[in-house]
Parts: structure tokens; C-alpha cells; sequence
């Protein structure tokens, strides 16, 4: 009987042997002229297909697992109508590809996405509609991609990453220039960026009707709008930079009709207006630089039950403007820094013992008249600011800061980098203003 049993598990065991395994990683190679879509036809889930270097011309279909990876310098070249990779099997991998030519009308893509846990890193995309578009997929990762899109006014682009109704997915060190938005969060949730950077675009970073989510160490440059945040929830922006988005339309950060948007340890500088708040709800505005920006803070709308604290707001041309009825936003006795406060410290602790009033008359005036910047800190309006804190109802205060702090505010992630960073900012506001006054001066002796 025992011998049956042996015999009969040697057996087994041949037939087996002689099977191939079924997670067996399968290797094929295309090369130029070959067919990328017959080897991924061919291929066994799971299966590598390498791409060698060369132009490969037409869209592919993935409906199985398959890990496509390019050799330095592969393009795969759509011809200018849909997408070019369109992914509908999860477990996909695509890698280190040039890829060009979506066509240029409704959802067109570099990489549609209808699936999840997918991998798609170290691509760059050129000439493309959208870049990747992600149609309701789970926990899809989206690392170190160059996207840039057409030619042409941002109207006619698509977005460089477009999340719709996307779930848990994770985008990190991508690079997107030259499209409509950068990455769109279209009712997408838990989504987390981190480390990526979005220049030349409408918005950097749009996030619309979606929940859960996390930007963190990004970048916004010379876009419209830095940010934009409309009918949002729970998202935590921290350790961003954004800066020179300078469109007379746009904002370093835009928070419209959104509940519990955390701003925390951003650098907001150099933009049109540094942070609006329209109708935002139950939000943390803390450990924020807004400096070299035209307007430092904009308030409208009804704002409720946000906190601001611990900011510096440096060389903002008008500090705040503020036309609607504000809650004081400071917290536990705790402020921000207003470079243009001109109260007194009598007791020593730090904090002015008169608030910091927004929405002054010179700010309303500036908004009428642009032209009346040019005498923003004059010895004129200095005076004039003091006789509003004499009497503030000159000013038609509606909101405060009831805990200005005195001096800047020292950050502990890297204190001697920050007062380095504003004697910088000092200096470089310094020379410019002295150098229109040189050119003022030059000028109206030439004429």
C-alpha cells in the first residue's frame, strides 16, 4: 500500500514538472517595425515586454496584466485620433516611454486608464491631450512622468493627470507644463501628491467635488491659479511652493465653497492675490509665508469657523482686502504677522495690544483705483492708517487679527533658513522699489 502511494505521488509530481508554472515571467522583445499590440496579444499575463529603442507607430489596447517597458528612447506615436494606450486590465505596468500623438477632442489621452493597481513611471508625454486619464480606477500609481501638451491657448487642452472618480491614487515627482490644468481632481478621493511641480497651466492643481486627499512638498509656477479648491472636502495642503502665478484673474491658493481645507507650512509668494478664502468652512490657515504678493489676503463671502494662525504675511502690496462681515480667525490667544502693523508691544509678551484690522478704507481705494499702490507705505498713508486706528470708523472694519504678533514668526522645521529666506525677500523688494524710484526719477528728467 505504501508503495501505491509513493508511486502515485511520483506520478503526480511528473505531470506537474512537465506543466509551466503558471506565474512564470514570461520575457518577449519588440522591435522597430515589429508590432507592440500582437506581442501584448501574444503575451501571458504577468508576461515583460521590452520595447526597443525607435518609433513605434500606432495606439495599443492592454486587456491582460502585462509589465511594457521601453529601452531609452522608445516612442510609441499615436496617430493623432483617441488615445494612444488605452488600459482596461489591472496589474499593468508602463515604463520609460516616449509617448506623443493622442488626438486632440473630448477624452483623448497619452494613457486612458479603466482599471486599478496599476503602475505608470518615468514616461515622458508630448503633443498629447490629455496625459493620463484615470476613469474610476483604484490605488493606480503615477511617478516621475514629463507631461506637456499641445500648442495653443489652455482652453483647447485637456489636463495633464485627470482623476475621475478615482480612488487611493498616488502621484509623485511628475513634471506637467503647457495643458489646461495640471492635476485634476474630479470627484476622485483619498488621493495623495506629493513632490510634483506644474508650470505654464490654467490651474496647477484643481480640485473639484472630491474628498480625502493630500498635497504635499508641490510645486505651482507661473500658472493662473496655484491651487483651486471648489466644493471640497478634507484635503491637507503642506509644505507646498507656490509661486509667480501672477494672472490679474488668478490666486496662489483659491478656497471656494469647501469644508475642512488644512493650509499648513506652505510659501506662498509672488502671486496675484496669495490666498482667497470664499466661502470656506471649518479650515486651518497655520505656519503659512504669504509675501510678494499684490494682495496677501482675500476674504469674501461668508467664511465660518476657520482658524488662522502663526502666519507671516511680508510685502503684500495691500495686505488684505475684505469686503464682507468676518469672524476674528485667531485662536487660544495665538495670531500672524503683519508686516504693516504699526501697534505696540507695552507688555513685552510679542503680541500688539491693538488688533489688526483688515478691510481698511486704502485697501477698498486700491481696489477702485490700482494706480493708488504706487503709495502704498508713503508717509501719507502711514498717517492715514494711524488716524483709522484712532478712529476705525473711518475704516469700515470688518475683521481682525486680535493677536498680532510683533515679529515674524520663527518656523522650527528650519528657523535660520526662514530668517534667511526674508532678509532675502527684504533685500530683493528693497532694490526693486529703489530701482522704479531711479527710473521714475530718470524718466520725468528725460521728459
Amino acid at each position: 500500500m505504501n508503495r501505491i502511494l509513493f508511486l502515485l505521488f511520483v506520478l503526480i509530481g511528473a505531470i506537474f514538472s512537465l506543466q509551466p508554472a503558471a506565474n512564470a515571467e514570461e520575457e518577449m522583445i519588440v522591435k522597430p517595425g515589429e508590432s507592440i499590440q500582437e506581442a501584448i496579444d501574444q503575451a501571458t499575463e504577468g508576461a515583460t515586454i521590452l520595447v526597443k529603442k525607435g518609433q513605434h507607430n500606432g495606439s495599443l489596447l492592454i486587456e491582460k496584466p502585462v509589465v511594457l517597458i521601453g529601452e531609452d528612447g522608445a516612442i510609441i506615436a499615436g496617430d493623432g485620433i483617441g488615445h494612444v494606450i488605452d488600459v482596461k486590465a489591472p496589474n499593468v505596468v508602463i515604463e520609460n516611454f516616449i509617448i506623443e500623438k493622442s488626438g486632440k477632442r473630448d477624452t483623448d489621452a497619452g494613457i486612458w486608464v479603466e482599471s486599478s493597481n496599476n503602475l505608470i513611471q518615468h514616461n515622458v508625454f508630448k503633443e498629447i491631450h490629455y496625459g493620463i486619464y484615470v476613469n474610476r480606477g483604484r490605488l493606480n500609481r503615477i511617478v516621475d512622468n514629463q507631461i506637456t501638451g499641445y500648442d495653443g491657448h489652455f482652453s483647447k487642452k485637456g489636463n495633464g493627470i485627470h482623476l475621475y472618480y478615482a480612488e487611493g491614487t498616488e502621484l509623485t515627482g511628475n513634471v506637467i507644463e503647457q495643458v489646461q490644468d495640471g492635476i485634476y481632481f474630479d470627484f476622485a478621493k483619498e488621493s495623495t501628491v506629493k513632490g510634483n511641480k506644474v508650470e505654464g497651466s490654467r490651474y496647477g492643481y484643481h480640485i473639484m467635488y472630491a474628498k480625502k486627499g493630500l498635497l504635499t512638498e508641490n510645486i505651482s509656477t507661473k500658472n493662473i491659479t496655484g491651487i483651486m479648491t471648489m466644493a471640497a472636502e478634507d484635503f491637507d495642503m503642506t509644505n507646498n511652493v507656490i509661486t509667480e502665478n501672477l494672472d490679474y484673474r488668478g490666486h496662489g491658493i483659491l478656497v471656494f465653497d469647501s469644508d475642512r481645507i488644512n493650509i499648513l507650512n506652505n510659501r506662498v509668494t509672488f502671486n496675484n492675490t496669495g490666498l482667497s478664502l470664499q466661502d470656506a468652512r471649518d479650515s486651518k490657515i497655520e505656519n503659512n509665508i504669504f509675501a510678494g504678493n499684490y494682495i496677501g489676503l482675500d476674504l469674501k463671502d461668508k467664511n465660518e469657523r476657520n482658524t488662522m494662525i502663526n502666519n507671516n504675511f511680508i510685502g503684500n502690496i495691500v495686505q488684505t482686502k475684505v469686503f464682507t462681515s468676518v469672524e476674528p480667525m485667531d485662536l487660544n490667544g495665538q495670531g500672524n504677522y503683519w508686516d504693516d502693523y504699526n501697534g505696540m508691544d507695552l507688555n513685552g509678551d510679542g503680541i500688539g495690544e491693538i488688533p489688526y484690522e483688515s478691510g481698511k478704507l486704502f485697501d477698498k481705494l486700491v481696489e477702485e483705483n490700482p494706480m493708488l499702490q504706487f503709495f502704498f507705505e508713503s508717509p501719507t498713508i502711514k498717517l492715514w492708517s494711524s488716524i483709522e486706528k484712532i478712529f476705525p470708523a473711518f475704516s469700515g472694519e470688518k475683521g481682525m487679527d486680535r493677536y498680532p504678533y510683533t515679529q515674524p514668526v520663527q518656523y522650527e522645521i528650519d528657523g535660520a533658513g526662514l530668517d534667511a529666506d526674508r532678509n532675502w525677500l527684504a533685500g530683493l523688494i528693497g532694490i526693486v522699489m529703489v530701482s522704479l524710484g531711479i527710473f521714475t526719477f530718470y524718466r520725468g528728467r528725460v521728459l
